[in-house]
């Protein structure tokens, strides 16, 4: 059994364990309200985005973007945290993004956070473009340097295929085609759009917007995400030393109790000697 100075030792070292969790629990709960409120906020200009955009590539216009060719080479645009104690978040988007890598046969990744740019580069593969560290707060500068980065390997034909996977807010892992993009097909078709000037002209300069709002979209999804897991983590952790603390005091009295008899039954063997 462990002395008691050892016990109380251990409840010492756990208490300041414990008030760490805490502190990151609360500093993750006020990074998780503004990542939310930025989200919200991006939310729907990508939405009504998303929408012009898949209805003018439903049109016959025409363009690099558009363009669907057999995939000989495709890329993988990858969102993971920079620091862990966030529980499996980093974890298990690293383990989809490398499935997904491992599914073409010659594909090149394009990791966003240093977590998954490290693990990529230990696992040898290809890193076309990376953004590591992402930053406490993204910056939309660098996201959309990088969304124009890709458009033009594909534009190119260097690439054939681009696939995002992220988590979105709430947990989910969520893998999409960012290019070639696809456009709206039978009652999908939103039809109450008036175009001017022409949808062909219109393309050339919404599609580089849309590239960079799609990414950076997906990047303030993944913040709030990774956010929100490390205070579920912190919260976990901050209930599990408060029973690890319950459990050594419990110990500790224990410890102290037996020694308390050992002394009153030394001596009570002593002042029975001395009778």
């Amino acid at each position: 059994m462990l002395s008691t100075r050892d016990i109380k030792r251990k409840i010492r070292t756990v208490q300041n364990i414990q008030q760490i969790c805490r502190a990151m629990k609360t500093v993750s709960s006020i990074k998780l309200r503004k990542a939310e409120e930025r989200i919200v906020a991006a939310r729907p200009y990508a939405t009504a985005m998303r929408e012009i955009v898949a209805y003018l590539g439903s049109t016959d216009s025409s363009h690099p973007l558009l363009d669907v060719r057999q995939v000989q080479r495709a890329a993988v645009v990858a969102i993971s945290a920079d620091k862990g104690l966030a529980g499996s978040y980093n974890t298990t988007i690293i383990r989809d993004a490398s499935v997904l890598m491992r599914s073409y046969a010659n594909a090149c990744a394009v990791p966003i956070g240093r977590k998954i740019t490290e693990t990529f580069r230990r696992q040898g593969f290809e890193i076309l473009t990376a953004i590591s560290p992402l930053g406490a707060v993204p910056e939309f500068r660098a996201i959309a340097a990088l969304a124009d980065d890709i458009g033009e390997e594909y534009a190119r034909g260097t690439l054939d295929r681009v696939d995002l996977i992220y988590t979105e807010f709430g947990g989910r892992v969520t893998k999409r085609q960012l290019l070639p993009i696809q456009p709206m097909v039978g009652e999908d078709v939103i039809a109450d759009f008036i175009f001017e000037p022409d949808p062909a002209v219109i393309l050339e300069h919404l599609l580089p917007g849309y590239l960079r709002t799609m990414l950076f979209t997906a990047v303030l999804s993944a913040v709030a995400a990774e956010h929100s897991a490390r205070v579920a983590a912190m919260s976990l952790a901050t209930e599990n030393a408060d029973d690890l603390i319950d459990k050594f005091t419990l110990e500790y009295n224990k410890s102290r109790q037996a020694a308390i008899t050992s002394e009153l039954v030394d001596l009570v063997g002593a002042a029975a000697a001395l009778l």
